[in-house]
């Protein structure tokens, strides 16, 4: 016998199955309703050749010569009863198999639905995990970095510390220089104020005795002045009275105006 897929496999079968449940032979319609398949072609070939061997085993049966009728019918019915027996043992381990089946599918429906569940979860936690895992490698790349960022910081704070330390022996170097200058500079001014109070004490003294020279001098200038002047008013009414006797000496002569100009400059 032939399986050519798992449908004809099916609806070969299926032939066996509605013969010893309705003792008849099967049709398309029959073997289609049970097998839930919609194939006429693969259902009418698997019919076909179930018929055929059929026939077959029937034909066998009825043409041996060496086996009596009556002894084939016994057995044909010993057969059929070992066959009702059977089915009904069957159908009640069948029952039994049927719960135990529909209760397992319910099982695998629920183990379906959880496997279902459990896909979507694994699908999310991948999803999460990628980019979890995005996530840990960027973070990983930004502490590289950052890694990276601090040697180059610790670097430049050990250079910097390194200056800052010989800026410091520098600035501490340079603040005693600029002490010993101030100090230096402060000696020099002090110097130069005592220097510059003496200079100035020296030219004040000088100044005052150039003029207590020139007062004493003025003085004995104005002395001298004051015996000119007095020999000038003395000569002045000498010549006064001089003019006047001339005057009265001689009347209705020329008069004249003494230039004393000449002697007043003198």
């Amino acid at each position: 016998m032939p399986k050519l897929t798992d449908t004809y496999a099916r609806a070969y079968d299926c032939c066996d199955t509605i013969f010893i449940e309705l003792g008849r032979f099967p049709t398309i319609d029959l073997i289609r309703e049970r097998i839930g398949v919609n194939s006429p072609a693969t259902i009418k070939k698997a019919m076909n050749e179930w018929t055929q061997h059929f026939a077959e085993k029937h034909f066998d049966k009825v043409n041996r010569p060496d086996i009596p009728v009556a002894l084939t019918n016994a057995m044909d019915q010993a057969w059929k009863l070992a066959v009702v027996e059977a089915e009904k043992a069957y159908l009640g381990k069948a029952q039994v198999y049927l719960n135990r089946l529909s209760e397992t599918e319910g099982e695998i429906a629920a183990l379906a639905q959880e496997k279902g569940f459990l896909a979507a979860t694994l699908a999310e936690a991948r999803l999460h995990l990628g980019q979890g895992e995005e996530k840990v490698a960027l973070l990983q790349r930004q502490v590289e970095e950052q890694g990276r960022i601090n040697a180059e910081l610790s670097g430049q704070v050990t250079d910097n510390a390194k200056k800052l330390a010989e800026q410091q022996v520098q600035f501490k170097e340079q603040e005693q220089r600029w002490q010993k200058q101030q100090e230096q500079d402060q000696a020099w001014f002090a110097r130069r104020i005592v220097e510059e109070k003496q200079f100035m004490e020296e030219k004040w003294r000088d100044q005052v005795q150039r003029l207590k020279q020139q007062a004493a001098a003025l003085n004995e200038s104005e002395t001298s002045l004051r015996g000119i002047c007095a020999g000038l008013r003395q000569e002045n009414q000498r010549l006064a009275v001089a003019l006047v006797e001339a005057q009265k000496a001689k009347p209705g002569g020329h008069k004249f105006k003494p230039r004393l100009q000449g002697k007043n400059k003198a």
